[in-house]
């Protein structure tokens, strides 16, 4: 007999597309963090919890590892991939852009650190499939938190990799409907509209208070550069427990319902990520937004917002997604040994490039 497939929690398509927008609302606001309040408000409100939660989103999708069973090896092939090419085209546009900027491809502070943690999440998770969740989840926290007190950094995303561990590590022991039930109930819902609220208020009036704790949110710096008299543990404590909150906030508010055109575009959040950047990078060079500055305030910074909205929904139309869709179904086709030395030549390509730059 045919056993019928679940039925699809379209609160999930909805979260992933407003994270998604998210982001792209975050790149562009980082570009006027210098010269607009207003950007930065935004711009530490939405970092506060995007990309834990986008983190948290892909560890609640990937299966539990059971006994016997190896690592997806054509998904850690397909993000290797995505993550190497996208360090590419980056370096490639920044040096267009007149920036003179080398090609590290085992660190750097741009988008392409995702695909390439979520390649060391997943190997993790496997390794650790016979521990039980109840050590592995306050040890990475732990790891999260001591990893501030290291002299790491865009290293082979080694300080991403350990702050943003224990929101992958979280997902990948929850279950989408455990998730859907617990974020159901009216109590988190009316906190999470209170809390929204609240910290989005205190992001605009509280902003010089707030936005220090900018360069702890973005996971990629050790306590001591951080711009705030005696930063250490606590401070990362509080930024886990904002970005947790926010996290139960926003799934708690985003109905489960589906929404039309919307909720099926958040099923290609992945080449939003992934396409994203490198057009942000061509606007810049052809002055796209240095058109927007004589619009004058404040319509100058409502269109920028506006036009990072449509930035990301128009990405998520299918004609964006298919190209690596495509991708997908070719590694897929490919038999787990040949998978194996694509991924071993990739990462000695990847050492041999770093080794003899020029």
């Amino acid at each position: 007999m045919k056993t019928l497939d679940k039925p699809r929690i379209f609160k999930f398509d909805n979260v992933k597309l407003l994270v998604i927008i998210l982001v792209v609302v975050g790149s562009f606001a980082e570009t006027f963090t210098d010269q607009s309040d207003m950007f930065r408000s935004w711009f530490i409100f939405v970092y506060s919890f995007h990309a834990p939660m986008y983190i948290f989103l892909n560890g609640l999708f990937q299966k539990p590892f059971q006994k016997g069973q190896h690592p997806n090896l054509h998904k850690i092939s397909y993000y290797l991939i995505l993550g190497f090419a996208l360090k590419i085209a980056i370096c490639l546009l920044r040096r267009w852009n007149g920036e003179d900027v080398g090609l590290d491809m085992f660190g750097g502070a741009t988008i392409d650190w995702f695909f390439f943690v979520i390649v060391m999440y997943t190997i993790t998770l496997y390794l650790l499939k016979n521990v039980h969740r109840y050590i592995v989840l306050p040890v990475t926290v732990v790891l999260g938190i001591a990893a501030g007190f290291l002299p790491l950094g865009d290293e082979f995303y080694l300080m991403r990799y350990f702050v943003f561990l224990p929101f992958y590590a979280a997902g990948y022991y929850l279950t989408p409907s455990r998730v859907r039930k617990f974020s159901h109930r009216l109590n988190v819902k009316l906190a999470g509209v209170a809390f929204l609220v609240i910290y989005f208020v205190l992001c605009f009036r509280e902003r010089d208070a707030i936005y220090p704790l900018r360069m702890l949110f973005t996971g990629r710096n050790p306590y001591a550069i951080v711009p705030i008299e005696g930063c250490t543990f606590y401070h990362r404590m509080l930024c886990y427990g904002i970005s947790a909150v926010m996290i139960i906030s926003v799934l708690a508010v985003i109905p489960n319902r589906k929404v039309p055109v919307l909720t099926r575009l958040g099923r290609n959040t992945l080449s939003v990520l992934f396409w994203h950047y490198p057009l942000v990078l061509i606007l810049w060079h052809v002055g796209a937004f240095d058109l927007l500055m004589p619009l004058g305030d404040p319509l100058w910074k409502v269109t920028v917002l506006t036009a990072a909205v449509l930035f990301a929904l128009i990405l998520s139309f299918g004609v964006f997604s298919w190209p690596l869709r495509k991708l997908e179904e070719l590694i897929k086709k490919i038999p787990p040994v040949p998978c194996v030395v694509m991924d071993s030549v990739m990462l000695i390509s990847a050492i041999l490039v770093n080794l003899f730059p020029d």
